[in-house]
């Protein structure tokens, strides 16, 4: 579903990405993982159209990202990690209007507000003011957001920071379910070992922009994880 070819950034004299390639298939979890400054961050939003690589090119599903953009962002979902809800209004007014932003309407609308509702355990609070939500439950509209639409794609760049251990397992059993039963592409970045071990097919190691790991999850044992990122990882 995401084919990345020799992504190459450079902001000023820092090349913040070195010849990055790598696939996400179709149904997979992929982790992005690495150190603060690793470049995770700029290859996210070169990922979602935002920014423009100096060199290299990114298909999704077949689709050149930056020649035909407004259709393969029709594919993608993003979950950032920094909520961006409108407190004053309620969890569906929220939902109403980030889908009329992607283009729903009328009964799709509903009919996608009613799914991802579900999907993250929000069903009864939907019409709850987002200004009396936990910081859990705003962390699951801001997933439910991204979710609008049943995009193919999914990126999400740590949604669990700062979530209760209820929240985190939800966000987490969610993932699975949407990767195992709709096909759902998805990376996944993330500080915490654990969830990278417990989700995760397939692994990206980023170290200062260039990728040094890129393999099945399973092929890469626990200690040899922890070593890539000493230090980074939270437990």
């Amino acid at each position: 579903m995401i084919l990345a070819r020799n992504i190459t950034k450079t902001f000023g004299d820092k090349k913040v990405l070195n010849n990055v390639s790598f696939t996400v298939s179709r149904g997979s979890i992929t982790g992005l993982i690495g150190h603060n400054g690793a470049g995770k961050t700029t290859l996210m939003a070169i990922l979602c159209g935002l920014i423009r690589p100096d060199e290299g090119s990114i298909t999704i599903g077949g689709i050149d990202l930056f020649r035909d953009m407004s259709k393969a962002r029709l594919a993608i979902g993003y979950v950032p990690q920094k909520t961006s809800l409108y407190p004053e209004m309620s969890g569906r007014e929220n939902l109403l209007y980030f889908g009329s932003m992607i283009g729903l309407f009328g009964d799709a609308l509903d009919q996608s507000i009613d799914e991802v509702s579900t999907a993250t355990a929000l069903e009864e609070h939907l019409d709850k003011r987002v200004v009396h939500y936990s910081g859990g439950m705003q962390k699951r509209l801001n997933l439910a957001i991204g979710l609008l639409g049943n995009p193919k794609i999914l990126y999400l760049d740590e949604p669990t920071v700062g979530v209760d251990p209820e929240t985190r397992d939800i966000i987490l059993t969610t993932l699975l379910a949407l990767s195992k039963e709709r096909g759902m592409s998805i990376l996944y970045t993330s500080h915490y070992l654990e969830e990278v071990e417990r989700i995760c097919d397939y692994l990206l190691v980023l170290e200062q922009g260039v990728v040094i790991v890129d393999d099945f999850l399973k092929s890469l044992k626990h200690e040899s994880l922890e070593n890539y990122l000493h230090g980074g990882f939270r437990r």
